[in-house]
């Protein structure tokens, strides 16, 4: 495909008319968009204290949950995978960027 971007999240290619940029500066596919947009996602309680959790985007590659009272992050299905591949296409050290989350 000539003149083809790449979506930052799957890496599929698409015509740039087609792509959508993050306020990072990331090009996405309207697919990974959808899926990167907080409000698309219902609220969840927190598995371990029932509180409303906090969607939060990280790195322009996932959505996670977070718990404001105890803390816990919570990944869909995927999500971990995501991250991990990303941080291997990036070069990103094993194990930073997972602890840059936490914090």
């Amino acid at each position: 495909m000539a003149d083809s971007q790449t979506c930052f999240r799957c890496s599929r290619k698409s015509a740039p008319a087609e792509m959508i940029e993050s306020p990072a500066g990331n090009y996405f596919c309207a697919d990974c968009w959808t899926q990167l947009a907080p409000t698309n996602e219902g609220l969840r309680k927190c598995p371990v204290d029932g509180l409303d959790m906090i969607k939060r985007r990280v790195a322009d590659v996932v959505v996670i949950d977070r718990c404001a009272k105890c803390g816990g992050t919570w990944f869909d299905r995927g999500e971990l995978q995501v991250i991990e591949r990303k941080s291997r296409e990036m070069g990103w050290q094993e194990g930073f960027f997972l602890s840059i989350m936490l914090l």
